[in-house]
């Protein structure tokens, strides 16, 4: 039984038991909006709320005959009906991560001249103090970026996404912890240091890539786009010698990223 049927089936057996919409809220503890949506074929539930619903109701789950319920957690607007909440906390840290990654795009500039007066041209544009600060300020604006992707990949159980972005977060902080403690003691070349780097967030960033392709059934071909990018640039990472070609690159990537973000704040905000 698929909607609207399974939705007339449950608002038959409410009736038949009695009960209105807010009593039957209160003995099954789901949301007065959840259950009109359902009543009315809106949203395909899970299973686990239609064997709630029918609980509460005094029904057996298989008392529902032919119930072929597709059991759609990435649905957007399953998710919208059934974890209102948890769509909440997401607008917001995802708000946040589009903020943090547009301030991460425009400190990567300045970033990039300091590092490449430093390692290219042995020459110091700042002082220490403001070098540091610029490079703590790019991590800390980098975590909050790469926090929204996070949030994504638990909202939507994307597990790659979500453990991609938290090893980058990870990794980032040691390169960058190393950067700054190179500045008063080096225990390694840095150059090495730096191409070990490009390889580990080249094969990190491959699977990130993965993780966003992955929401493509939700967020349509801009997903399919960003992840595709994101791989590229990751591969010319990992090859060492195009490490540099793939930093340039990696511009356009965070543009994408932030674009992605966006869009997907539209569609939670829908």
């Amino acid at each position: 039984m698929k909607q609207p049927e399974l939705g007339r089936k449950i608002l038959d057996l409410r009736k038949q038991s009695g009960l209105t919409q807010e009593e039957l809220v209160e003995k099954c503890n789901i949301s007065v909006r959840t259950i009109q949506r359902i009543e009315a074929g809106e949203v395909t539930p899970r299973s686990y709320t239609v064997k709630t619903i029918l609980a509460a109701l005094g029904h057996e789950f298989n008392s529902i005959h032919d119930l072929n319920l597709e059991d759609n957690r990435d649905s957007l607007e399953n998710l919208k009906a059934e974890q209102p909440e948890k769509i909440s906390r997401a607008i917001q840290t995802i708000t946040i991560a589009c903020i943090s990654g547009i301030l991460y795009f425009l400190l990567g500039f300045v970033e990039f001249a300091a590092d490449w007066n430093r390692w290219f041209e042995n020459s110091i544009v700042f002082s220490n103090g403001v070098y540091i600060a610029v490079k703590v300020s790019v991590l800390i604006s980098f975590c909050l970026f790469t926090i929204g992707f996070v949030e994504l990949g638990v909202l939507f159980k994307n597990g790659i996404l979500k453990l991609a972005a938290l090893t980058m977060i990870l990794f980032s902080a040691l390169f960058y912890g190393y950067e700054i403690l190179s500045l008063y003691y080096e225990v390694v070349s840095f150059m090495y240091f730096l191409g070990f780097m490009a390889v580990i967030f080249g094969a990190i960033g491959i699977v990130f890539g993965l993780g966003i392709i992955q929401l493509k059934n939700t967020f349509g071909n801009f997903a399919t786009l960003t992840g595709a990018v994101e791989i590229f640039m990751s591969t010319l990472f990992i090859t060492v010698v195009l490490a540099l070609i793939g930093y340039f690159v990696l511009t356009i990537v965070i543009l994408l990223q932030i674009i992605f973000l966006y869009k997907v704040l539209e569609k939670l905000k829908a």
